[in-house]
């Protein structure tokens, strides 16, 4: 291709598409490169219905809302999109990134930032007898329909904050949840973690720690699940209609490695000051990436985005430049109580009640 990007981003899920939106009020005209045929990322693929609370700003919103929203958002700023692409080579050519897709494509840039989460979603497994036999029969790793446990003995695998935030959530859904964690210590947010506690006391969850799963039965789908705990091998038997179990994703990190870039022992890219990568012009955010004080939180990504699109800035433009096209905010946009219509240069006043 003849045509050479100030930036390309690999992936479209928050951390992507928030990376775009500041390289675009940063006066750059950034290339989203998606392997899906959609953007929000995890948030929209794996978690459309879950309640999302840490977003600042929102109260509450679901998976598919935020990735509506932030995709609103972004396209202000009119970014180049490609779906389908998934980038499997970057070599640099005379100063230039050239990323090779599988498709055969490929786009040149003067900067790169990978965002590209998880990878493939790959979900940690627990090795646990019928873990594979019952996937997608009763058993699943991610929750995209919360009505389809409307009516379930449901049983929830788990001591981070997806196990918490399903066991909340889906408490009034199901008929009945069952929370396990094969150890005392849990990863969550001390309060959700006191919260499930607190409700496993009322009764109104099952809660057994430290547990793990023994044995799942049933023809040809879950009907019931066997548990132990690995400390006195007590064991307790219950039905079971449907499984999740929230052990976490990990990286896929084939590319990565192939890429050239310098992981951690878990995968994870090693960023430095900036979001800078041991690549000179390649830069990291989000999920992909880890760094001592890091945190996998949809707000850090956010920060992430706004200091890695200030180094590419720099990275192309030289410290305290930037790109030609400055945005200046959307062509509606409220100033006080006053409405401006930049296309027309209309003023309208907003009233009280609007």
């Amino acid at each position: 291709m003849d045509k050479i990007y100030d930036v390309i981003i690999i992936g479209g899920g928050p951390a992507g598409l928030m990376t775009a939106f500041y390289c675009g009020t940063g006066g750059m005209k950034p290339m989203i490169l998606e392997a899906l045929d959609f953007l929000g990322g995890q948030s929209a693929a794996l978690y459309p219905e879950k309640p999302v609370y840490d977003v600042p700003g929102i109260l509450e919103c679901t998976g598919q809302e935020l990735s509506d929203s932030l995709t609103e958002q972004v396209m202000q700023i009119e970014p180049h999109l490609e779906f389908n692409q998934s980038v499997d080579e970057i070599k640099q050519v005379d100063g230039i990134w050239n990323l090779i897709c599988k498709s055969g494509k490929v786009y040149q840039t003067k900067a790169v930032v990978v965002a590209t989460g998880k990878g493939a979603f790959s979900p940690i497994k627990l090795n646990a007898p019928g873990e594979d036999e019952y996937y997608g029969k009763g058993l699943s790793y991610s929750v995209k329909h919360i009505a389809a446990f409307k009516g379930q003995d449901l049983l929830i695998v788990g001591g981070g904050d997806s196990a918490m935030d399903w066991t909340c959530t889906l408490k009034d859904v199901a008929k009945s949840v069952t929370l396990i964690h094969r150890r005392d210590g849990f990863k969550a947010h001390i309060g959700a973690v006191n919260q499930v506690k607190a409700m496993a006391e009322a009764g109104e969850i099952n809660m057994f720690i430290p547990y793990e799963i023994k044995n799942i039965e049933g023809k040809g789908k879950v009907e019931k699940v066997t548990l132990f705990n690995n400390q006195t091998n007590e064991e307790k038997s219950m039905p079971i209609q449907s499984i999740i179990i929230c052990a976490g994703f990990k990286p896929t990190a084939d590319a990565l490695k192939k890429w050239g870039l310098d992981l951690n022992e878990k995968g994870f890219i090693k960023t430095h000051e900036m979001c800078k990568t041991n690549l000179p012009g390649i830069f990291a955010v989000g999920d992909a990436t880890e760094y001592p004080g890091k945190r996998h939180l949809i707000v850090m990504e956010f920060g992430e985005a706004a200091s890695a699109a200030g180094a590419v800035s720099t990275h192309i433009y030289g410290k305290g430049k930037g790109g030609a096209e400055w945005w200046a905010g959307p062509k509606k946009k409220k100033t006080g109580n006053v409405e401006i219509d930049k296309d027309n240069d209309q003023k309208q006043t907003v009233s009280a009640g609007s």
